[in-house]
């Protein structure tokens, strides 16, 4: 896959099945190889209607994804989750895909001092998961967070989770 490509699949789910959660359209920076099209990475911010952020980033090499970062945060709470594969697995302690969950550091101080301080920000463990596809990442934003919004439903078929 080219890295224009893949950004336009992503922007594609926004436009065609989230656009109703998402506080405007996102435009991506994408930074390609200029030799070899199926190199680069994607980034965003993406803004909800709620005042919640997803920060998107993918690198892909030779067409695949090889790194990403799908952290989900609520600043609110400073409560956020985090899935990630950074290209490099390091066995138990660091698996290839994994997961960060807690609150960032400068969340609520109420709240920030009655957690442990290991799920303050990224000093928790790195929790083994399955590698995420981005549809199903949506899916689960989409029912945790908007179950009350009308289209819920709609967008989760959508999204074919």
């Amino acid at each position: 896959m080219k890295v224009r490509d893949r950004a336009a699949e992503i922007r594609g789910i926004f436009y065609t099945h989230c656009k109703e959660i998402i506080d405007g359209l996102p435009s991506f920076d994408i930074n390609e190889s200029k030799k070899l099209r199926n190199y680069g990475t994607i980034s965003e911010e993406i803004v909800f209607i709620d005042g919640s952020l997803l920060n998107f980033f993918e690198r892909i090499v030779d067409g695949n994804i090889a790194e990403y970062s799908y952290e989900y945060l609520r600043p609110d709470t400073g409560f956020f989750f985090h899935y990630q594969n950074e290209g490099i697995e390091n066995g138990i302690r660091k698996p290839l895909h994994h997961l960060h969950v807690g609150i960032k550091k400068d969340a609520n101080k109420n709240l920030s001092e009655l957690i442990p301080k290991e799920l303050l920000e990224h000093g928790g463990p790195h929790y083994k998961a399955p590698k995420i596809d981005f549809n199903e990442l949506m899916g689960m934003i989409i029912v945790n967070f908007f179950e009350n919004h009308r289209n819920c439903e709609r967008m989760i078929r959508s999204l074919r989770v």
